[in-house]
């Protein structure tokens, strides 16, 4: 998208709060401040490429992601229902597994897709759309980067159990293909619907703020451990390689989305935590975010009694620092490229998804 000067922008605003009601008035409240930097070289670490990612499919790997965007259609042509998301494949675990779009879901694209662009640099899903889509307005401009973002935020669903908002009642729900029950996954997908209008709505938004705030939300989505293992039949996860590893994966994941968030600028940063705000302040309390981080402070990773999956509390009260994570992403890529968001947001998911065959 091309840069705008401070009259456009300004102008934008204008419109976009001369036609949205004021119930839906956009925020401009910027995140936590006094953010800590943290390095972001690793030396001897490996550096992910989708090309080496053996969570993906040859076809994947070549693709850089999932959705094929290059003969992107989306403003002329109509896109098949459910054309966002992908199906089971065998895994190196004996199993197969579908994928939980765990950023912009498959529903949100369909809808998205169908979408009316009213002019002024704004758009709204369709009236018939459920809530929270129906009839809300957006920035058009905001459009292709979410896309984009959202396709690299997937996780198996054969070792998805989501967050349930606190409004829902909390706790966690399993999510189809699991083999846990799947009790208000539903409502657990609103959060994620919430989150996505929000950012189109966003007027600051950037592939970086994009990328970074799907890749925080999956973390979150992701119950931790001690919270996953009270669905039912939390035991018999589809992929029980991962009982053990429940909560480590978590911290891999947590880490590789703080490596991301500290490459964006301050006033990125802000977005991010700004969206990550509101996702928490929808969560149970005691489910927090980090001092100057977007993701939550470090969980104490061994199981809990006879729990089915890994994973405690909060290992400290204070701005704990995240471990180095595995694999890095190249810093000398741009995050302002909305294909190098894209394969951030592969990265920063990675560890939710089994290797494929």
């Amino acid at each position: 998208m091309p840069p705008q000067n401070n009259q456009q922008k300004a102008k934008k605003k204008q419109v976009i709060q001369k036609n949205v009601a004021s119930k839906h008035k956009l925020s401009k409240t910027s995140g936590a401040g006094g953010i800590k930097k943290q390095k972001t070289g690793h030396h001897g670490k490996p550096s992910y490429r989708a090309l080496d990612d053996n969570t993906l499919t040859l076809v994947q790997q070549k693709r850089g992601g999932f959705f094929d965007f290059k003969p992107l259609p989306i403003k002329k042509k109509k896109i098949t229902k459910g054309a966002f998301r992908f199906e089971s494949n065998p895994t190196v675990h004996g199993y197969s597994s579908g994928y939980h779009e765990s950023g912009i879901t498959t529903d949100t694209t369909d809808h998205l897709w169908n979408r009316t662009q009213l002019g002024n640099g704004l758009s709204a899903f369709p009236s018939t759309a459920p809530n929270p889509l129906k009839g809300e307005k957006f920035y058009e401009s905001n459009v292709d980067s979410i896309l984009k973002a959202g396709d690299g935020a997937r996780t198996d669903t054969a070792q998805t159990i989501l967050s349930v908002p606190q409004v829902n009642g909390g706790g966690s729900a399993g999510h189809s293909g699991s083999n846990v029950k799947t009790t208000k996954q539903k409502q657990a997908h609103d959060l994620l619907r919430k989150t996505t209008v929000d950012m189109l709505r966003d007027n600051d938004m950037t592939p970086g703020v994009a990328s970074v705030t799907f890749g925080a939300l999956t973390v979150a989505s992701m119950a931790p451990g001690n919270l996953a293992s009270q669905a039912v039949d939390a035991k018999k996860i589809k992929a029980s390689q991962i009982k053990d590893h429940w909560e480590s994966q978590r911290e891999e994941a947590k880490s590789r989305v703080e490596h991301m968030y500290q490459t964006l600028s301050p006033k990125e940063q802000a977005r991010v935590s700004h969206h990550m705000s509101n996702v928490f302040k929808s969560l149970p309390s005691d489910r927090r975010l980090a001092n100057g981080r977007c993701t939550s402070p470090v969980r104490d990773k061994k199981r809990v009694g006879t729990n089915a999956l890994t994973g405690g509390g909060y290992v400290s009260s204070s701005n704990d620092v995240l471990p180095t994570p595995t694999h890095s992403l190249p810093i000398k890529g741009n995050m302002s490229n909305e294909e190098y968001a894209r394969t951030a947001t592969l990265y920063m998911t990675q560890p939710f998804r089994g290797r494929r065959k």
